[in-house]
């Protein structure tokens, strides 16, 4: 009887224990697994408050000078636009200093695309036999092309255009228009050419750049994009899109450059550099 009641006292006290571990497994534990989560949150954010105290004891404001450099900044940009009374005088103005800039780079051949739905009426070609020259390639490179055009007309794909749209312009709206650019040329005068397109009062960026090296001559198309100032009413206008919407700046807050202090006096300005001269064998991707 004694061991009996021996083993029951056992399997009784087993059975306590075991329905203690199992609340305290189903009750117990999560909370503390969750007090624990939270001494480690109240670390980090006890860290980041430290490391934030830190940064905001070095802030300044920015002064006069840095304001008055912003404020050039701002005007150097809005100068750097071309007007235009519409669109077809840009495309005049650009197709002016286009031909001149080939001229100028000694490119005996180029062609200047404003629109790859209408490829033929709207081709400028300089040089002698020119178009019969590169037609045929412009045919055969088609399909690239109009890829390239699709991405200039999605804006969204350049998230730096938010700077522009944001402004605010006195002798007209902002518009953007692609146009594709085709030379055959020498290699080293090509490349000059490409180097210089951007120089121009156009201020060519460059989408997408297809170049194919050969002998005497190299091809090359550039989809470019040139923002301008529109005083009539414009198909090529952006659109103003507001702060909240769409994609901007990519800015990292915690960026220490942001808290240092703009000397308006080592800001350098920006050179226009030739390109070295070719030399030895050169390989595309």
């Amino acid at each position: 009887m004694k061991a009996l009641k021996l083993v029951r006292a056992f399997l009784w006290i087993l059975g306590s224990l075991s329905v203690l571990a199992a609340f305290a497994i189903l009750d117990w534990y999560p909370t503390l697994k969750d007090l624990g989560r939270l001494r480690r949150e109240r670390g980090d954010l006890e860290r980041k408050i430290k490391d934030y105290g830190a940064m905001a004891s070095g802030f300044t404001f920015p002064d006069r000078n840095e304001k008055s450099l912003f404020a050039r900044e701002k005007i150097n940009l809005r100068r750097a636009l071309l007007p235009a009374d519409d669109d077809d005088a840009w495309t005049a103005l650009v197709l002016l200093e286009l031909q001149a800039r080939a001229r100028e780079d000694r490119i005996p051949f180029a062609s200047f695309l404003f629109n790859w739905q209408l490829v033929a009426p709207e081709l400028g070609t300089t040089g002698p036999g020119g178009a019969d020259l590169l037609t045929g390639w412009i045919d055969r490179q088609f399909a690239d092309i109009q890829r390239g055009f699709s991405i200039a007309f999605d804006t969204a794909r350049f998230p730096w255009n938010g700077v522009l749209s944001g402004m605010q312009f006195r002798r007209g709206r902002l518009a953007r228009r692609p146009v594709c650019v085709v030379a055959m040329a020498p290699l080293p005068a090509l490349l000059g050419f490409i180097n210089h397109l951007s120089w121009g009062k156009t201020h060519f960026e460059i989408i997408r750049l297809r170049l194919e090296p050969g002998i005497p001559f190299s091809r090359a198309w550039l989809v470019c994009c040139g923002n301008y100032l529109v005083r009539k009413p414009s198909a090529w206008a952006l659109k103003e899109v507001p702060e909240s919407v769409g994609d901007n700046l990519l800015v990292d807050p915690d960026s220490p450059l942001l808290w240092q202090k703009v000397n308006p006096g080592i800001v350098p300005k920006i050179l226009k550099k030739e390109l070295p001269p070719c030399s030895g064998a050169m390989t595309l991707w």
